[in-house]
């Protein structure tokens, strides 16, 4: 049974790897953005348009409340899941090892840009269009993203096959803290 939580900004690869570490370690990915969609019968883009940003805060933090109670799998959060202290408060409480996936802005803008989806299901949410503001965004969740997380990825470059192989091998190193000492809170910053 493997628990673990991904948090990155949109086109970090949080979806690609949950999926294939859901394959190797034999559980489900659980993509919240699909679990959104599916409880709210829209896009997360027409929830916007249709309710604002601050309601899709709300039935977001609604969503990683259920997501979190779920006893396996490998959780691909939202890109800003991070922005609400509420959530953040949630997902340290919850004991899980959390993986940050990191990219570059410009490999960021290139993923947005190769993406069928982007439109759909990444609006832009600072009153400007996806693809400017993303370095601003990656400044500014930084430090939220490092206050969750307890391990963290570059993607830029790497491959699927060798992302996984880091994040297992680092799993290996946190469950035996974990086992050891008796607290499912330890782990390591890399």
């Amino acid at each position: 049974m493997l628990r673990l939580v991904l948090v990155g900004y949109r086109a970090s690869g949080k979806t690609t790897i949950a999926q294939s570490l859901s394959d190797q370690f034999d559980c489900p990915a659980i993509d919240a953005d699909d679990v959104f969609e599916q409880m709210y019968s829209c896009s997360i883009g027409e929830f916007i348009e249709n309710q604002g940003e601050m309601s899709f805060r709300d039935a977001e933090t609604v969503v990683l409340k259920q997501l979190l109670r779920l006893p396996d799998g490998v959780l691909s959060t939202g890109g800003g899941i991070v922005l609400r202290e509420e959530n953040r408060r949630m997902i340290e409480a919850a004991g899980l090892p959390v993986v940050w996936l990191m990219a570059p802005a410009d490999e960021i803008r290139r993923r947005l840009a190769s993406d069928t989806t982007t439109a759909r299901r990444r609006p832009a949410l600072e009153g400007k269009d996806v693809y400017s503001e993303v370095d601003q965004a990656l400044v500014d969740r930084e430090p939220l993203y490092r206050s969750v997380a307890h391990f963290r990825v570059d993607t830029k470059g790497a491959t699927v096959p060798a992302i996984v192989e880091k994040i297992a091998g680092w799993l290996a190193s946190w469950e035996g803290a974990a086992s050891r000492s008796g607290d499912t809170s330890a782990g390591a910053n890399s």
